[in-house]
């Protein structure tokens, strides 16, 4: 019986291909609104120019925000 290699994979579909380590981890949540609430917090998103995430987190840790 004749032995093949393996095809020696890269990217997706192997274990450990895919995206590259950037160092960099990320998490994800939910936020749970009244469909009113999304649509107000889509308009202020669009104004500020920002990302839904980058809005939220700057809001969020604004100095007036903050607690000591």
């Amino acid at each position: 019986m004749e032995q093949t290699e393996k095809p020696k994979y890269s990217g997706y579909g192997y274990h450990g291909g895919g995206r590259k380590a950037t160092g960099l981890k990320r998490v994800s949540f939910s936020v749970s609104c009244q469909p009113e609430e999304l649509e107000r917090l889509k308009e202020l998103v669009a104004k500020s120019g920002k990302t839904t995430s980058r809005y939220l987190l700057d809001l969020a840790f604004s100095s007036d925000n903050l607690t000591k």
